[in-house]
């Protein structure tokens, strides 16, 4: 086999890079990097390392010497390129770029017959997300898609990248209900998925950069999917002493989106939401309780301003009772 040898001289002790395939411009998700330093000519130090959803990868050396890096992905070829680390007296960290791996002719081979859709594509500083290319259940939830995308997870119902929370955002504006309403909507309303690092609000208003970011997980919604109602019920009956019901209905618009919430139950719990939180509870004693809200949010961009600034005006009202050992309204 035939590796391809690059040279260059650094001072560092981190090297860091982004791992691509060269036919496509796609990330190598779970791409290898293996690095080998020689400090002395009968000693061999070998560290490993992966690349993330992104093909982006940073690796470490802690020992001077000719550095040899290894790059690989199951159905493309090797590539190798020589550096020298200066061990961990340096602190700076070096930029190995782009590495871009050739298929292999099966690979190609491949690519042609089934024209598979890519899942992760990047434009710029975004990574962007194909929904089609993810396999889910008939009828799954926006919040199942999410939850499949590489590198989020899920933490007591709020999703998280990179160990820091995510903003959702649909179509540049902030999500009206949250984490909470993605388990409500069809996973089919998404026509792509954005992960960008956005400024804070005060950094985008002063103009002064203060360090702080958000993690923005914007979704796009298909066309024909806006300003419709969507919902889910569910109904419970054994006598009148056990019965549930439970509705919830958002409408998605860019302009005007809404939610309602209904509950009854005498099943011990009191169940609340609108379109900042949601709670959970038991009541004290055999109970049951009743509630309802409607929740209500007008957007729109005042002149002069960017596009990813936007005004609104939200308006909720809410009625609850519940009966157990004690008695109230709220």
């Amino acid at each position: 086999m035939v590796f391809l040898f690059q040279t260059l001289a650094c001072h560092a002790d981190w090297f860091k890079g982004r791992i691509i395939n060269a036919e496509t411009g796609e990330p190598l998700a779970g791409a290898s990097i293996q690095s080998e330093v020689n400090p002395q000519p009968s000693w061999s130090i070998q560290n490993s390392a992966e690349a993330d959803s992104t093909g982006a990868f940073i690796i470490h050396s802690n020992w001077e010497g000719r550095i040899l890096f290894t790059f690989s992905s199951i159905g493309f070829k090797k590539f190798r390129k020589v550096d020298y680390s200066y061990g961990k007296e340096v602190k700076d960290t070096t930029d190995l770029g782009i590495i871009k791996l050739q298929p292999t002719e099966l690979m190609l081979r491949e690519v042609e017959v089934t024209a598979r859709i890519p899942r992760v594509t990047m434009r710029g500083d975004t990574i962007v997300f194909n929904p089609e290319a993810f396999k889910l259940k008939d009828g799954a939830r926006l919040d199942e898609l999410i939850k499949k995308l590489p590198g989020v997870e899920n933490r007591d119902g709020k999703f998280y990248w990179n160990n820091k929370p995510i903003r959702l955002m649909m179509n540049g504006k902030d999500l009206f209900g949250g984490d909470q309403i993605v388990g409500e909507l069809p996973a089919e309303v998404a026509k792509k998925l954005k992960l960008y690092n956005r400024k804070s609000e005060l950094a985008r208003h002063t103009g002064k950069d203060d360090g702080e970011e958000d993690n923005v997980l914007d979704i796009q919604v298909k066309p024909g999917f806006l300003d419709k109602w969507y919902g889910i019920m569910d109904a419970y009956y054994q006598t009148t002493d056990r019965y549930m019901f439970d509705l919830t209905a958002n409408k998605l618009s860019d302009h005007d989106p809404q939610m309602v919430y209904a509950q009854a139950n005498n099943r011990n719990r009191y169940i609340d939401k609108t379109m900042r939180m949601s709670m959970d509870s038991n009541i004290d004693g055999d109970g049951k309780s009743q509630y309802g809200s409607y929740n209500y949010q007008h957007n729109w961009q005042p002149k002069g301003t960017e596009k990813l600034s936007t005004s609104r005006v939200d308006v909720g009202a809410s009625l609850g009772h519940r009966d157990g050992w004690n008695t109230d309204w709220r």
